[in-house]
């Protein structure tokens, strides 16, 4: 019975380097990600991979626009809160791929259904730090949000999907509806909201 190949990596790659690329490897980093926050160069960082996955890195470039964020309300609140995190484990002293780990890990716990994959949680700071996007203050609840430089809306994502299922006199849940414009009365004071 012959035993597992092992992959050899150059001598040069520290021990913390290789265990951050096989824990990115493991939650979803494809090789090229790997590279960019570990420094393992892509050769070493795709035969990683094949040996944690049993298959090679699939294709495909990291996200460079924040166009997939802005199609919804509730990726832009999962950014949110994925920003926030960041700024809770920003430490000097810390690794990038280790913060991208932290962070990561953290963001699946709290979260009952995840949206934003470990690539698209990595974006999150980048597009920060090349200021696409800014910080802001909810007029509603006042929680720190994410949002795009030329956006001029004054509530969180959170606080416009509350009130899109609640009746704008009384407060009073609607529940969910279907696509398109319907007019619905609310059951608590009657009041007829255009959909």
């Amino acid at each position: 019975m012959s035993t597992p190949s092992v992959c050899k990596l150059p001598a040069w790659i520290t021990a913390a380097s290789t265990l951050d690329a096989i824990r990115l490897i493991e939650l979803g980093a494809r090789a090229g990600m790997v590279c960019l926050l570990t420094g393992i160069d892509k050769t070493n960082a795709n035969r990683l991979y094949r040996q944690i996955h049993q298959r090679p890195s699939p294709p495909g470039q990291a996200p460079f626009t924040d166009s997939w964020y802005l199609k919804s309300d509730y990726r832009m609140l999962h950014a949110s809160l994925a920003w926030r995190l960041f700024q809770r484990y920003e430490q000097p002293d810390n690794r990038a791929a280790r913060m991208v780990i932290e962070v990561y890990e953290c963001y699946v716990f709290l979260v009952q259904a995840p949206l934003l994959d470990i690539t698209h949680v990595a974006y999150v700071p980048q597009l920060m730090r090349m200021r696409v996007w800014k910080e802001c203050v909810c007029q509603s609840c006042h929680t720190r949000y994410v949002s795009p430089q030329d956006s001029n809306s004054i509530i969180c994502p959170g606080c416009r999907l509350y009130r899109k299922f609640r009746c704008s006199a009384c407060g009073t849940s609607m529940g969910g509806y279907r696509k398109g414009r319907r007019k619905t009365t609310c059951a608590a004071c009657g009041w007829r909201h255009l959909k």
